[in-house]
């Protein structure tokens, strides 16, 4: 049946797409996991100037980041900062669900969002708070998602939550220098797992000593992450994730045992359109 707050064309309201996914202002949303008030409350959330948020589309290492992130502030973990898991510790931005103390957390807050520029809070322009932005390959990204959606059991069919990861990206890089903003690549991560964690932590004015670093690095191995019950996401009740999808492989150009001759071809075609005037640079396979 139709859900009472979702209401086509009311200013106010989130249109339905199908039963699990919603629209509002051009953005797709889950169900029920968020409302139209909380999205436009967003615009004039109050920045601190200690906060950080890892931006990402979906399926580019959010999780991975997220952890790397979680891991450097762990130092700083006082009785009242220590949090059973990731999503505890950094929270959805645009997904308040149980964690509505957003403005009583202490500071340093870590937020991670999947939001474009234009419904993040205004406030991010002040260029006080830090937004940390993971970028993957999109070959490797939409076969990801692909397996994500499998695996998240009530998207049954290929249509998919956020904007378009053209989009995403494009609107994140346009809009660069109106934030303080560090552009990093999941296979920047995987390749060089140690200088991405120096890079992230410097950015954030994190002084890492050899140990600490270490440390985090051994932590944030995608092996050792899909052990840890912080990270790994299994903690999401079972009717919502078929076990274990979260993370799946973490490897570069998983795309070519997917992709069709054809399909690679068309894909090119299109990236090369809509990409020729930003300068990102993937690595689109390990030979």
């Amino acid at each position: 049946g139709q859900r009472p707050y979702v209401v086509s064309n009311h200013p106010w309201k989130m249109e339905e797409i199908n039963d699990y996914l919603c629209k509002y202002k051009g953005y797709v949303f889950a169900v029920g996991m968020t409302t139209a008030e909380h999205i436009d409350s967003l615009q004039s959330f109050e920045i601190r100037e200690r906060d950080v948020f890892l931006v990402t589309y979906p399926k580019s290492g959010t999780i991975w980041a997220q952890n790397i992130i979680a891991l450097i502030f762990e130092l700083d973990d006082t009785d009242e900062t220590i949090y059973e898991n990731n999503l505890e510790k950094m929270p959805w931005l645009e997904y308040p669900e149980g964690h509505s103390d957003y403005v009583s957390r202490p500071s340093p807050r870590l937020f991670a969002s999947h939001l474009t520029p234009a419904l993040m809070p205004r406030g991010l322009k002040g260029k006080k708070a830090k937004i940390v932005y993971v970028a993957r390959n999109p070959k490797d990204n939409v076969v990801s998602y692909f397996h994500f959606c499998h695996a998240w059991t009530s998207l049954e069919t290929p249509k998919i939550g956020g904007s378009s990861w053209f989009d995403h990206i494009r609107e994140w890089h346009t809009h660069r220098d109106e934030y303080s903003i560090l552009f990093l690549t999941y296979e920047d991560m995987v390749m060089d797992l140690r200088s991405a964690v120096v890079k992230i932590s410097q950015f954030l004015g994190r002084d890492l000593s050899e140990a600490m670093l270490t440390h985090i690095i051994e932590k944030a191995t995608f092996k050792n992450m899909k052990k840890d019950p912080k990270a790994n996401y299994e903690f999401l009740p079972e009717d919502l994730l078929q076990k274990g999808k979260f993370l799946r492989k973490g490897i570069i150009g998983d795309w070519k045992n997917s992709f069709t001759v054809a399909q690679n071809e068309m894909f090119d075609q299109v990236y090369q359109e809509k990409m020729k005037d930003i300068p990102f640079k993937f690595i689109w396979n390990i030979n």
